[in-house]
């Protein structure tokens, strides 16, 4: 297309759309006001399952095609991204779970039998991202693609335009002030980082529908315990009792994690919406601000399928 568009954003919406535009042969600067290594995504676990992200048949197309992403992904060692099992209870019912009728491999199980009582139980191989991994293989694909990065705080969409001839909106829950949308809010999540043990190969996860949940997520080198889900908490810093509640929890269902060494701690404001908002808006004629935010806490769960998604809206708009 050989148009100049910024993507603002640095984190993994921002990256994923940017390389999308790359391929599709525009121009693309990203802007983002704090660094690369301090966005939300780099906060996350994480694994492939939506967690409070709405609509559920956008969502569904989005994670089907990310899953494939990853299912390509997986064989090369530098991705960042591999498949391992995923033990789930639910002790509320699920309305993610129909996401199973995506991956490959599934069954259910007796939550009884593994002495937790609980509404379904289910044992699942879903794609697991190592995320400082990932992150920086991104990040490299999309510099070997020349885009150009810049750490500026840009307050609005009409602050680059008309210099760009989109501007892509990846702005998660600082949407909030970007967009001035006040449908958007954080969903704090805290999670706790320890020393994987040996033999760990899978991943466990308690499912409520509170403010709380539990999640014992290896990674390469490191186990994630999660982790909060507080809706309305702007507060990035960590809370002690939250970390201490976390291992408690964790170490209840997964006993070798309790003398795991712990490594330290990560905060993040996922961004919450009632529903994703991925849309084409004119701001005023020859002004399009293309919107990719919302995404709660599923965002390595849609990322590749939201990435294509803003491509084709914006050759529709550009061509």
């Amino acid at each position: 297309m050989n148009r100049k568009v910024a993507v603002v954003g640095q984190g993994l919406m921002g990256l994923t759309s940017a390389l999308k535009l790359l391929e599709a042969g525009c121009h693309v600067t990203l802007f983002s006001r704090e660094p690369f290594e301090l966005t939300t995504s780099m906060s996350a676990g994480a694994y492939w399952w939506p967690h409070r992200t709405y609509p559920m048949d956008r969502v569904a197309a989005w994670a089907k095609t990310t899953y494939d992403e990853y299912a390509k992904e997986r064989s090369d060692p530098k991705s960042g991204v591999h498949f391992e099992q995923h033990l789930r209870f639910c002790l509320d019912p699920d309305d993610s779970s129909y996401v199973l009728q995506i991956v490959d491999q599934w069954e259910r199980v007796d939550g009884a039998s593994y002495g937790i009582a609980c509404e379904d139980a289910f044992l699942v191989t879903v794609p697991v991202i190592d995320v400082p991994v990932f992150m920086a293989n991104l990040k490299r694909r999309v510099e070997d693609r020349n885009a150009v990065f810049v750490t500026q705080h840009v307050a609005s969409a009409q602050q680059l335009l008309p210099e760009f001839d989109l501007v892509v909106n990846c702005t998660g829950v600082g949407s909030r002030d970007f967009a001035g949308d006040e449908e958007v809010f954080p969903i704090r999540g805290q999670v706790v980082r320890v020393a994987r043990p040996a033999g760990l190969h899978r991943s466990t996860r308690i499912y409520q529908k509170n403010d709380q949940f539990t999640l014992v997520l290896p990674r390469t080198d490191d186990v994630i315990l999660g982790g909060t889900a507080q809706e309305g908490d702007w507060d990035r810093r960590e809370r002690p009792d939250d970390s201490a509640t976390i291992l408690q929890r964790c170490t209840a269902i997964v006993p070798e994690i309790g003398n795991a060494k712990v490594l330290g701690t990560a905060v993040g404001l996922r961004p919450g919406r009632h529903a994703v908002r991925l849309e084409l808006e004119m701001t005023s004629p020859g002004h399009p601000v293309l919107h990719n935010y919302g995404h709660g806490g599923g965002g390595y769960t849609v990322a590749w399928g939201c990435a294509n998604e803003v491509a084709t809206l914006a050759r529709s708009v550009l061509s």
